[in-house]
């Protein structure tokens, strides 16, 4: 039976034991170590005296960060089981996170009594001493580490898709993976006590791996906008699709959004370990780290290019989960409503954050809650999607004049962003030329009087007033002139 069927068959069946301690093993395996505590107890007030029952009581006590009630379970089941190498093994391990490093000696003085063969017992009782020794002990006292004497799961679970075996049988009957002690743990006693690659990922390797991994990425992020700063930022451009928009007009607002992002993240992931429930002790370094690396990886999407641009919203919130999931080891349920929570609180930042730096740079109260929605109409409802373009043509190089107007996107905000048109006139010979642009008929915006077979130029433009263009040729050369603008151009 999988997780789900198993919690409804126990509580359809409360006194099947047998089937109450699967339940146990697996919530205990999917981390959900709440829900695991309350099988076990109910497992060791009814049912038969089980050694593994404590063991796993103990270790899931431990993992909640209650120290002393896995202690006080510990010592419970060594006055039934005095004989019992694992059991020491965590004690001295719970202790020894406990703070009460003295009593921790005596234990795995006991456990090299008892069982004189043990790999390290003899080697925690010299570190233990050595530690003590010194003059100035450390403020968390944690001299040192063998694997993991917690991570009790079951031989018969397969670790590679979480199927339960017979004992007898050497290889998962659902993928085939091996389950013997190579490639999984039983209940660790003295002869199955080893060291695996998982085991050496300690919180401080963690933390240096994502940190290198924080620095790679808000390094790549300066140097990509250093690089637009100093290269394209600065060339003359006319913003004439939303892509235009986005990575020229709000390169400001980016940067800085991106830049407070870095600041609070970490405080959002706080706040949702505070609010799904997560009463597990994770250090606030890799709080901050965790933090740090999505709020990075976000600015990096940003800088995705067009054709990839989408990939990001899908991206993020992936690797979001992943390393949440793989740096605090919680359930999945648990880091989904987590990882939810901070890319929901992230979206509104950024939402805020933007808005207030736009308002601020175009002197004008941006309110996003309209603006946004009314963006997304403007474009979706395009029939030809921007830019916008009127020719103004002669095939006998006679003057032409022609009036325009801009209408209006629905959002003044886009209003104020789209404002720059760009004009490019082609000659069909090099020729003496006029080209004007007013305001009506007697304000002029631009008058360009040159020579030449092509010329390019680009001015602000108003919503809501008509422009008169204007455009001749010394010797009656014919031309064309093309007006390009995100706007919707309408011939007057």
């Amino acid at each position: 039976m999988n997780l789900l069927d198993l919690l409804d068959y126990v509580e359809k069946n409360p006194k099947d034991y047998e089937n109450r301690w699967k339940l146990a093993k697996k919530l205990y395996q999917n981390k959900d170590y709440s829900l695991a505590l309350e099988h076990l107890y109910v497992l060791k007030n009814e049912w038969e005296p089980y050694v593994n029952v404590y063991r796993f009581l103990s270790a899931t006590l431990y993992r909640l960060g209650k120290y002393e009630e896995a202690i006080n379970e510990l010592k419970k089941a060594i006055e039934k089981w005095d004989k019992e190498p694992g059991l020491y093994e965590q004690l001295g391990r719970a202790l020894i996170s406990a703070g009460k490093i003295e009593e921790a000696r005596k234990v795995y003085e006991k456990l090299a009594e008892i069982c004189p063969e043990h790999k390290w017992a003899q080697t925690a009782v010299s570190r233990i001493e050595s530690f003590l020794s010194k003059k100035h002990i450390r403020k968390t006292p944690f001299p040192f580490t063998f694997g993991s004497d917690f991570d009790l799961l079951p031989e018969s679970i397969c670790k590679r898709c979480g199927t339960e075996n017979q004992g007898y049988i050497d290889r998962c009957w659902k993928c085939g993976e091996s389950l013997t002690p190579e490639t999984t743990r039983s209940d660790l006693t003295t002869t199955d006590m080893y060291l695996t690659p998982v085991a050496m990922l300690t919180p401080e390797i963690i933390m240096l791996l994502l940190g290198l991994v924080t620095i790679s990425f808000i390094s790549i992020n300066i140097f990509m906008s250093l690089k637009f700063l100093m290269g394209d930022y600065k060339s003359v451009h006319v913003s004439l699709t939303f892509w235009d928009i986005y990575r020229y007009e709000l390169f400001p607002a980016r940067m800085i959004t991106s830049i407070l992002l870095l600041f609070i993240s970490p405080i959002f992931i706080k706040l949702g370990l505070n609010i799904t429930g997560l009463r597990e002790k994770i250090p606030y370094n890799l709080i901050i780290l965790t933090g740090l690396i999505i709020a990075s990886f976000i600015n990096l999407s940003s800088w995705l290019p067009k054709p990839l641009f989408l990939w990001g919203f899908i991206l993020v919130p992936i690797f979001s989960f992943l390393i949440i999931f793989g740096t605090f080891a919680t359930s999945l349920i648990k880091t989904l409503n987590l990882c939810l929570f901070q890319m929901f609180m992230l979206f509104i930042s950024c939402v805020i954050i933007f808005s207030a730096v736009e308002s601020h740079i175009l002197n004008t109260f941006i309110n996003p809650f309209t603006q946004i929605p009314a963006v997304a109409r403007f474009f979706k409802y395009q029939h030809i999607q921007p830019p916008h373009t009127i020719e103004i043509s002669s095939t006998d190089g006679s003057p032409q004049i022609k009036n325009i107007a801009f209408e209006k996107t629905g959002s003044y905000w886009l209003d104020i962003r789209a404002n720059r048109i760009k004009i490019d006139l082609f000659l069909d010979n090099i020729d003496t030329f006029i080209c004007e642009v007013n305001k009506g008929e007697t304000k002029p915006i631009i008058y360009q009087k040159s020579r030449a077979d092509k010329w390019s130029a680009n001015c602000s433009v108003n919503t809501d007033e008509i422009f008169t263009f204007k455009i001749s040729t010394e010797n009656k050369t014919p031309f064309v002139a093309r007006i390009q603008s995100l706007f919707i151009l309408s011939p007057q």
